[in-house]
Formats: structure tokens, sequence, C-alpha cells
């Protein structure tokens, strides 16, 4: 019975689609929506291929509607879509479930920014744009969890009904390889693109824990895609967003004002941290830049995560404070604090950092009052750029 009905929801919506009804094509699709979220796991909807078919051509059309009211609650549905309970019948239409999510994601990425004379038009418009990227990375983030759940089960590893002796295109392998590839050629720049307009923690932290969910997809490739995020922009203004909420208030407003604009690959951001600004300029960015890039670095470091070798770390960590020194700089203290962190844990690890440890002893580090040497786990509760020195 409940399979019947949902094909009469999915077809009375495909008839009502050519109607110019904006309001009767949101409520339908919210209606859509809520049946798919409150449906008890144990009874299935879509135990017909042919209605599951249906199901995503419907969503495949409203993720195209040019009413961007009508895409944010179309794709809203497309994330409650991609549960396993919906899809587990075999065999498994991942052919088309790559069609879907490609087409919300371009939808996604191919929306302008706002432009108009009246700032709460704008400003309305980019709240709608920043509900919709959202929406359509919860959207992903339920595809990567979709085919990491297919992993354990036999039935949805290959399509049983490919012919004998032929290789079949619609297998999980297959979806798993194409979330990688598209993460990397349309979330990440989309992510990126929107963050130069706007600061979302709320976004960050749902592509975060896509990419967490995402590394499990294709364990062997793990290490390689782990390694183009790193050569990637994304890295540098991605990973301290979330941890801006917690903050003080202080570090927090220069994060929040400072990330966004930090769009530079690794290399680039060492060789950054060694800049000096023009004398007598009243640009505050560089500094303000370099700074963000230290807390980045330290963050990162803290939580096991060394995608800079160690002695390139010191030597510009180094650098940036002995720049700092030569113009009469001083650091704000949790940046400090920061940077002797990152020495601490760095200068032991090469023989190569003997030869520039020694001669190197800011006078401002007396303002920490911690050793430029501590470097012994021990004195880790020195570096705690958050509370009390």
């Amino acid at each position: 019975v409940l399979g019947r009905c949902i094909e009469s929801l999915v077809r009375s919506l495909h008839d009502v689609l050519p109607l110019n009804n904006v309001e009767l094509h949101k409520q339908g699709l919210l209606l859509f929506t809520e049946i798919l979220k409150r449906q008890p796991v144990e009874i299935k909807l879509f135990t017909n291929r042919g209605v599951c078919i249906e199901a995503i051509d419907l969503l495949m059309e409203t993720v195209n509607c040019p009413v961007l009211e009508v895409v944010v609650e179309a794709v809203r549905a497309v994330s409650a879509f991609l549960r396993k309970d919906h899809l587990s019948s075999p065999p498994i239409p991942y052919e088309e479930l790559q069609k879907l999510l490609e087409a919300v994601l371009k939808r996604c990425a191919d929306l302008s920014p706002p432009q108009s004379s009246k700032r709460h038009a704008v400003s309305q418009k980019l709240l709608l744009q920043g509900q919709f990227l959202l929406n359509t990375l919860e959207s992903f983030r339920n595809a990567c969890r979709l085919a990491v759940e297919f992993q354990s089960d036999p039935m949805a590893q290959e399509n049983a009904f490919t012919a004998p002796n032929s290789e079949s295109k619609d297998t999980l392998n297959n979806f798993s390889k194409f979330l990688l590839r598209i993460c990397d050629t349309l979330c990440i720049p989309m992510v990126m693109n929107y963050l130069e307009r706007a600061v979302s923690p709320s976004v960050m932290e749902v592509f975060i824990s896509t990419l967490n969910t995402l590394f499990t997809v294709v364990p062997n490739m793990r290490n390689k895609f782990s390694k183009k995020l790193g050569m990637g922009t994304f890295l540098i203004t991605a990973c301290l967003l979330i941890l801006v909420l917690f903050l003080e208030q202080e570090m927090s407003e220069l994060l929040q004002k400072g990330l966004p604009q930090l769009n530079y690959t690794i290399a680039e951001s060492l060789l950054l941290l060694a800049e000096t600004p023009e004398p007598f300029s009243l640009d505050q960015s560089l500094c303000s830049h370099q700074h963000c890039f230290i807390l980045l670095l330290y963050f990162a470091c803290t939580h096991g995560d060394r995608f800079v070798p160690e002695a390139e770390l010191f030597l510009a960590v180094r650098n940036f404070l002995l720049s700092a020194q030569d113009h009469g700089d001083c650091p704000p203290a949790y940046v400090l604090r920061a940077a002797l962190y990152l020495l601490a844990v760095c200068q032991d690890k090469g023989k190569t950092l003997d030869l520039v440890k020694e001669d190197f002893i800011p006078t401002f580090f007396v303002e920490t009052e911690v050793s430029p040497h501590s470097h012994q786990p021990s004195y880790r509760k020195y570096f705690d750029i958050g509370g009390e020195r």
C-alpha cells in the first residue's frame, strides 16, 4: 500500500511540474521529503526499481528548475532520498544516482553571486544560496555515507542482473570513484568560491564531515586524496572555521576576517611567512594572513596532521619571527605561543635544524615566559593558546 502511495505521489508531482505554480511545487516536494525522512527503516518505500527511477527523474527535473526556492526544496528531498533503506533493493541504480548528484552539484556551482543595488536583496539571496549549498553538501555527504554502508552488503557490490562475462559500470566501486572525482572537480571549488563571499562555520562543518566520510569510501585512494587536499588551497581556509566558535574573542575576530582571504597553496604560505610589509605601509593584511597561517599550522600539528615536513616548518616559522623582529613588530601573545610550540616540536626532528637553532633567540620571546628550547612533550601545557599562559 505504501509503495503504491509513493508511486502515486511521484507521478502527481511529475504532472504538476509543467504548471507555473511555485508554491505548489514547493509544498509537493516538502511532502515528499517528510515522507522520505519519517519512513520507518523496516518498511521499504521503493521495492520496485521502476518507481525508484521515476523518483530520481522527478528530483532531476526539480533540481533543474529555474526558481531557486524550488531547487532548495528539491535538494533537501535528494538528501532525504539518499538513505540505505530507500535504495537497498537490488539492483542499486548507481548510474542514475551519479547523474542526480552531478546535476545537484552543477546546479549549485553554477549559481552566480547576487547582484543588486539594494543591500538587503543581496543579503537575502546570499542567505538562500548558503542554504542551498548546505543542502547540497548534506546530499553529497549522505551519498558518501551510502557508499560506505554498501561496502558491507554483498548484494550492493555488483549489479546482479549483469550478463555473464560482461562488465557493468553500474557498480559500487565505480560509484565510489565518482564521488572522489566529483568532490575534487566540483565540491571543493564550489565551497571555496562561496567562502570568498561569506563565512559559514555550518557549511564548513558539514563539508569537513563529508571529507572525513569520503576518506573511507575508497580506502586504497585515501593517501592520494589526502596529498591532493594538502597541495591545494582548500586546507588553508577550511580547518579553523569550526574552531573559531570556541576561541577567545581576539583570536576569533582575526580568524573570521583572515581565513576567507587565505587562498594560498602550502608552498606559497610558507614563503608568505618570510615576507615583510612595505615601509610605512598601513595595510595589515599581510600580518593577518601570516598570523592565521601560524595558527592553522599549530592546530594541525596538535591534532597530528603534519602536512609540512618538520625541517621546512621550523625554517618557515623561524623566518617569520626574525622578519617580525627586524620590522619591529610583536605578534599577539597567542600567535607567539603557537609559533614557539611549532619550533619546539620541530627542532629535534632532523640534523639540518642544528645549523639554525643556536643563532635564533628573538628578543620578544621573553614575553611568552617560556624558553624557546623547552621542546619536551611535558612542556605542552605552556602552549595552550586559547587559555592562560
